[in-house]
């Protein structure tokens, strides 16, 4: 099996799976990905699943290896590693075209890297281009009706005041 094939089976159960957890059949979406929407979670199996997911260059699957790595689920805590895997998810999302419902997720995460220093340095001006970028797809989501799209809308707004509130300040010194 070549790379393409490894990618589009890899993303195809991914797939599956998050297709069967929107739609509420949870024991399905558990034999494709763990959550632990349906029982006990299992932070181990997951990140293991992501990890050949984003392996063979699932966007999704790299922005919640990064979540691993941000939380310290399974792992141990690296916002360095973190970032890594964010700026992955952006690369393969843009890449790939298919994958613009989980962008304003993605642009989120990178945008409070930069904000608050997470495996990099502070940048302010870099979190906002990226918090911009979050809430346009997040409107986006609006319109598609994507899953839980108020919980994101919710934390990008937040981050979008904290991050103008910052350079505001920063404005007036």
């Amino acid at each position: 099996m070549d790379e393409d094939d490894k990618f589009q089976k890899s993303n195809k159960l991914l797939d599956i799976g998050a297709e069967a957890y929107r739609n509420g059949d949870y024991l399905k979406a558990q034999k494709y990905y763990e959550y632990g929407r349906t029982g006990k979670r299992d932070y181990k199996k997951a990140f293991y699943c992501f990890k050949i997911a984003a392996d063979d260059g699932s966007a999704e699957a790299c922005y919640k290896v990064g979540d691993s790595y941000f939380y310290g689920d399974a792992i141990k805590q690296n916002y360095n590693l973190a970032l890594e895997y964010y700026i992955k998810a952006e690369d393969f999302a843009n890449k790939s075209g298919i994958d613009d419902d989980i962008k304003s997720d993605i642009y989120y995460r990178l945008a409070l890297c930069l904000y608050k220093g997470y495996g990099t340095d502070e940048d302010p001006l870099s979190a906002l281009e990226y918090i911009n970028e979050a809430e346009y797809y997040s409107y986006c989501d609006r319109f598609e009706d994507k899953f839980m799209w108020q919980s994101i809308a919710k934390r990008i707004e937040s981050l979008r005041a904290e991050i103008l509130q910052r350079l505001d300040e920063y404005l007036k010194n």
